[in-house]
């Protein structure tokens, strides 16, 4: 069950069609949608359905109904919905496939909002193609996909910023604690380890930590330690007090109430054998 901020794409995205397409619909204050992640290729939102915020690095902006909104290549970011529920539909292209056409994407730092009609005609196509899979449908997704990079790519380019923007300081320390509290979640964990892993002061490190994540370090431990032990209680090979221990939670009691603040529920209401510290 190895869980990591940093999604790697190329581990189910099948060569021959380097494209992910999804409908996501996501809800107000929902904990999984507000968990930053990152990757390397780019990602293209189009909003659909209500209205969300988009957090890019350390800015966050709102998204409504016909909005395309771009995450630049390894951004953290995250979504949440500001309305009844939000839905986006989500493209994420590998770069193989730009780069083999030549759109230098990775090396461009694209304007997060894009409201423009000639895109989301790309966008629509896109769509269009994906619901009918009509013959040759793939071949169809990949040229509208990569017209809309192109289009992008030659109107679309934010020149307000530099590459810092991208790899600065700040998101890079981020990363790097995210990598590490992911790495060492299972194990005893301090604010203190995590500062001194990445070289960074505490009092620095816990307030940009809260600014680009919106969560406190320890609040996003103990969110990313009830997420592994739910997968630990649904697997049903783990009862309530063996998820606790081998999620990092030293105390039955305390598991249960953050539990209950992060999936809504009581652990022994998730799978295990429903009862608080028995064995299996």
């Amino acid at each position: 069950m190895q869980v990591s901020t940093h999604e790697d794409h190329s581990t189910y995205m099948d060569p021959a069609f380097p494209i992910l397409f999804h409908l996501d619909t996501c809800f107000p204050y929902l904990p999984v949608t507000s968990s930053a992640h990152w990757h390397e290729n780019i990602e293209v939102l189009y909003f659909i359905e209500g209205e969300g915020i988009v957090y890019s690095g350390t800015t966050e902006f709102p998204a409504h109904v016909g909005d395309i909104v771009v995450i630049n290549p390894t951004v953290l970011h995250s979504i949440e919905s500001v309305t009844e529920q939000c839905r986006y539909y989500c493209l994420i292209v590998d770069r193989s496939l730009y780069e083999e056409f030549g759109i230098p994407v990775s090396n461009m730092l694209f304007k997060e909002i894009v409201r423009d009609s000639t895109a989301q005609g790309y966008y629509d196509k896109i769509i269009r193609e994906w619901a009918d899979r009509g013959p040759l449908y793939k071949p169809a997704v990949k040229l509208a996909a990569l017209q809309l990079l192109l289009h992008l790519s030659r109107y679309h380019l934010d020149f307000t910023n530099d590459g810092e923007t991208v790899q600065n300081k700040r998101l890079t320390m981020v990363k790097d604690a995210i990598g590490y509290i992911r790495a060492h979640f299972r194990e005893e964990l301090t604010i203190d380890d995590i500062c001194e892993a990445i070289g960074f002061s505490k009092y620095y490190f816990c307030r940009v930590f809260k600014e680009v994540t919106r969560r406190t370090p320890v609040d996003y431990i103990n969110f990313i330690r009830c997420s592994y032990a739910k997968n630990l209680l649904l697997s049903g090979r783990y009862n309530v007090s063996e998820s606790a221990e081998m999620s990092g939670f030293k105390n039955l009691s305390y598991f249960s109430k953050t539990y209950k603040k992060y999936m809504g529920t009581l652990p022994s209401q998730k799978g295990g054998d429903g009862k608080m510290g028995d064995p299996k």
